[in-house]
């Protein structure tokens, strides 16, 4: 009996022994798309909030420290692929490209893209054209896209007969800069951080135009970045979502920020 029970402590030890320890700390980055240039300080917008929200209940679920930095979204995939950040939240949409370089937790969510441009150059557009604005009906026209994300990619994949200029902008902040301005006709970005953008804005400015777009990489579930040599972060991580998503506190760290489901 006793050597039995001597056995059973042994094979625990080695168990626990076996688990990958986490690290005491983690370095979080938190995408923001309405600030302009890396050093300034982003506002607080529902996106950064729940970002920053589900990171820290996240570390806390697996007993880590979160370090946060602020970064635009373009840098935040090149610095986990250099082992710079160990996670990066930014709603990321999962490409066989961006799989090359990055691991991804299980979904947090789902995104689409739309066309996005004033009112009055939407209704130029619509004379123009004739007809309703669709991104694969359009020619000779400037658009504006958030640099590193799959739209600005999806734009440059577009046939060369449309003739599309892109202009790629560092944050929602500019690409509106640029709508305002009159230095782009329409710009191309994800529904929710264009959302998010437009509540401070002056009413009746901007206007969405056209469907809402999923195929080509436009939309899909999105996902938190890891580095790929990081499986027992990445099963960490996903535990605390599937966690969260089982007691209740994912949904209403949604609602908390957004008048919409996520899913």
């Amino acid at each position: 009996m006793r050597l039995a029970f001597l056995l059973l402590l042994l094979c625990f030890f080695r168990s626990v022994s076996a688990q990958p320890t986490m690290p005491a700390e983690l370095r979080v980055g938190l995408a923001f798309f309405s600030a302009q240039g890396k050093a300034s300080v982003p506002p607080v917008g529902r996106v950064r909030a729940f970002n920053e929200e589900q990171a820290r209940e996240i570390c806390r679920r697996i007993n880590v420290v979160c370090r946060v930095e602020h970064m635009p979204f373009a840098d935040m995939l090149p610095a986990v692929e250099a082992g710079q950040l160990d996670l990066a939240f930014g709603f990321y949409l999962r490409t066989p490209e961006r799989e090359q370089r990055v691991a991804f937790s299980d979904s947090i969510g789902n995104s689409s893209s739309r066309l996005l441009g004033t009112v009055e150059g939407n209704r130029r557009l619509t004379s123009r054209f004739g007809q309703a604005i669709q991104l694969d009906h359009l020619r000779d026209v400037r658009l504006a896209a958030i640099a590193g994300s799959q739209q600005a990619t999806h734009i440059e994949a577009l046939p060369a007969a449309q003739r599309l200029k892109l202009i790629q902008a560092r944050s929602m902040t500019e690409v509106l800069a640029l709508l305002r301005e009159g230095k782009v006709d329409l710009c191309l970005v994800p529904m929710l951080f264009a959302f998010d953008s437009l509540q401070n804005q002056e009413v009746g400015r901007f206007e969405f135009v056209g469907p809402a777009m999923m195929d080509g990489g436009l939309g899909g579930s999105v996902h938190i970045l890891l580095p790929k040599n990081r499986e027992p972060l990445r099963l960490a991580v996903n535990q605390a979502l599937t966690a969260m998503r089982s007691d209740g506190s994912y949904h209403r760290l949604i609602r908390r920020h957004f008048p919409f489901n996520l899913d």
